[in-house]
């Protein structure tokens, strides 16, 4: 399956990657990775082993460790965001060829890249329809695609006066709106009215007292479809199935993915007439141009969506790129360009698990989180970290280890023809892996099998 540019041994010397791809190769593209927590850092490892030159922007140096020695040293940007006139102290994208945003959040910046280079993964639009959860709801109404009912609020007190008199299950969701991505570790599912009354000031207040919106609970398989938008169309399908809690049958806190199985998806499915393919208007008007995603819960034969992601995805968007194989940094060009990136797939499923240690999922720093050994994973070896999504992690000296990033080292992943060699992939790996206090779920193939045979079965897919 694997090409000879991810057969190289990484050449590493003090932080700078010298050797990548063949000699004889020639650089595709100039990319600016722009970051905030370095969420999207190891896009850096995949772009550089496809034989791009790829320059890394961090603006929060706090997480100037993530992938160090494993990527070239970020270069620290903090742009005055009060600024009035657009652009200032941003870095200068004009020489590049391609600008990747790997989260939602810094949408002055992105406008700044987008007017002089071709740019995805951030920008107004997207901010607001994933940040600011009333705007993202009613968007999804103007695209004719069914919402659960739902109400904002400012205070928990009038919320509560809410669920008192509504006598509703309901799902919390607060507003993150500015902030590097959506915290999706402080979204509660309630077991009832009265279990959120006596949850919601204290999730309220832990969420920083932020408005909210109460969305009314519907049972059903959750899944999320994504593709690439060219500004016309959608091309490169796919659907994800994913399972959020930490622990082993969906119990324990919320993560933003704790294992995911992601498959491609034809234009003809059920699933994708009902809500992708209902915001091309929308998204044409917009002048959107990217990876966008719409996260779906299929409760009683109908479609309620629940939230957007306009930008790279974690999990799936990493998976997507070990099913798609050689020149993905090429399809996203072709995207952002208005040009039609070539629908080619590799392997038609992937998977990974998380795999993390504490305080995960929590998102504080605890000095004995970091210099954790990592053993089992092969840092000079392109295939295995292109085959292995990274984040919590660093080269130090020879030896790969925590960079101290409260826990989340990140997912081996796996594709194949079929689920099972997809996640035999993954298990592979699992059983290579050392870490002490390692934590990760053990059913991911379990759960995420058993609801694509539920889909399956119901002709969504």
């Amino acid at each position: 399956m694997w090409n000879l540019y991810l057969l190289l041994k990484i050449n590493i010397k003090d932080g700078r990657v010298l050797e990548v791809f063949p000699k004889d190769t020639v650089i595709n593209m100039k990319i600016a990775l722009s970051s905030y927590t370095g969420m999207g850092a190891w896009f850096a490892l995949r772009l550089m082993a496809e034989g791009h030159m790829v320059d890394y922007y961090l603006s929060n140096p706090k997480y100037e460790d993530v992938l160090s020695g494993l990527i070239p040293k970020p270069k620290i940007t903090q742009p005055d965001e009060r600024r009035h006139v657009l652009g200032y102290g941003f870095p200068n994208y004009r020489s590049y060829d391609l600008s990747i945003f790997d989260l939602t959040g810094k949408p002055r910046q992105a406008a700044a890249s987008r007017l002089v280079v071709p740019t995805i993964g951030d920008g107004f639009f997207e901010t607001n329809l994933e940040d600011d959860r009333e705007y993202g709801i009613e968007a999804m109404e103007f695209c004719n695609i069914t919402v659960p009912p739902y109400q904002r609020f400012a205070t928990s007190s009038e919320a509560k006066a809410f669920i008192r008199k509504t006598d509703h299950r309901y799902v919390f969701k607060p507003f993150n709106t500015g902030a590097s991505h959506q915290d999706t570790a402080s979204t509660y599912v309630s077991k009832s009215a009265e279990d959120l009354i006596k949850a919601l000031d204290h999730i309220w207040e832990t969420s920083g007292k932020p408005p909210f919106v109460l969305q009314e609970y519907k049972d059903g398989d959750e899944m999320s479809v994504e593709g690439l938008f060219n500004g016309e169309d959608f091309y490169c399908l796919v659907g994800t199935i994913e399972e959020k809690k930490l622990l082993n049958d969906g119990k324990g806190p919320n993560t933003g993915c704790s294992g995911v199985l992601v498959f491609t998806l034809s234009k003809t499915s059920s699933i994708y007439q009902q809500t992708l393919a209902r915001t091309i208007p929308l998204l044409r008007n917009a002048g959107f141009k990217g990876i966008i995603d719409i996260n779906v819960i299929l409760s009683d034969d109908k479609v309620y969506a629940l939230e957007w992601g306009p930008r790279l995805g974690y999990l799936c968007c990493p998976v997507s790129t070990l099913m798609y194989g050689a020149n993905y940094g090429e399809a996203l060009l072709d995207t952002v360009s208005g040009k039609i990136p070539k629908e080619r797939w590799e392997e038609q499923y992937g998977a990974c698990v998380t795999v993390s240690i504490p305080p995960y999922p929590t998102e504080i720093r605890i000095p004995k989180a970091k210099g954790v050994p990592i053993e089992g994973l092969d840092a000079r070896s392109a295939e295995e970290l292109c085959s292995f999504y990274l984040y919590d992690a660093k080269l130090k000296g020879e030896v790969l280890e925590t960079s101290g990033n409260y826990g989340f080292i990140g997912a081996p992943m796996g594709s194949g023809p079929t689920i099972d060699e997809a996640f035999a992939k993954v298990e592979q790996k699992l059983r290579k892996l050392h870490i002490p206090n390692m934590q990760y779920r053990t059913d991911i193939k379990k759960q995420t099998y058993e609801k694509h045979c539920r889909l399956s079965v119901g002709s969504w897919l």
